[in-house]
């Protein structure tokens, strides 16, 4: 199963958002894309912060900025990274993985790795106000080949700043009032709220790449003999173990010496 070479493009070399309710699409979608980025060459990061068993696959499962930088020296192609279930340590977590990801961007040896960082349901890290992790990724990650994907289940949970550098927004179904949408200059997904609110169109997406035009595209398939991808009707947990990673002491480097292991 493949996604078409134009799409997977613009996902590896611009920002993206991805918002849909629960159990519409994205989650299968954003794995799909990143299993077929990292094929492609791209180094990817999952940050998890529901500790999705059905992402296990995606990457080496790290739970400390210790074991995430461990992986980046590594040059660990494929990270999973799941944080503390608090909110104020989720977010003190995001921060640390930005500036890791940031700090050896600009290390010898790292320049030319193309990095694709995926936010699961950012909305419990950050919603309308602002986080230096995001912010640094949204703003400036681009030019040192930091691309951010931002995960959420509805347009108004998300960050100001992901929404708009984001060139690719995907919009599965959502329940965002339509007022707000308005507000969005997104009256045009409201003509066709219906269409894929109907239980008929489940998994359907509306998208952009941030030439002006919306696109309706049907279901991703499983199929390789199509170009279009279909949603399966009922998503399995992965069997896969996590990758074992080596245990740790205690790290000076990048002001990590509290994160014990």
């Amino acid at each position: 199963m493949k996604l078409s070479g134009v799409f997977l493009e613009n996902m590896g070399k611009r920002h993206s958002v991805i918002v849909g309710m629960t159990r519409s699409g994205k989650s299968y979608l954003t794995k799909h894309v990143l299993q077929q980025l990292q094929e492609q060459g791209y180094h990817t990061v999952f940050f998890d912060p529901k500790h999705d068993d059905d992402y296990a696959s995606l990457g080496t499962i790290c739970k400390t900025p210790v074991q995430f930088y461990h992986q980046l020296l590594k040059k660990n192609p494929a990270i999973v990274y799941r944080p503390s279930p608090k909110r104020d340590s989720r977010v003190e977590e995001l921060n640390k993985i930005a500036e890791l990801l940031f700090a050896m961007s600009n290390k010898d040896g790292f320049k030319r790795i193309k990095r694709v960082v995926a936010i699961d349901e950012i909305q419990l890290m950050v919603k309308k106000g602002t986080n230096d992790g995001v912010e640094t990724i949204w703003t400036v990650g681009a030019g040192i080949g930091v691309i951010g994907i931002a995960i959420t289940q509805r347009i108004q949970l998300l960050n100001e700043t992901c929404w708009s550098q984001s060139e690719n927004k995907i919009i599965f179904k959502t329940d965002d009032r339509p007022e707000y949408l308005k507000s969005r200059n997104l009256d045009h997904y409201i003509d066709k709220r219906e269409f894929f609110l109907d239980t008929q169109n489940k998994y359907w997406f509306y998208y952009t790449t941030g030439n002006g035009k919306w696109r309706i595209r049907e279901p991703i398939s499983t199929s390789s003999s199509t170009n279009t991808i279909k949603q399966p009707t009922t998503t399995k947990k992965s069997n896969r173990k996590p990758k074992p990673i080596s245990t740790l002491k205690t790290v000076e480097h990048f002001g990590l010496k509290r994160w014990d292991i």
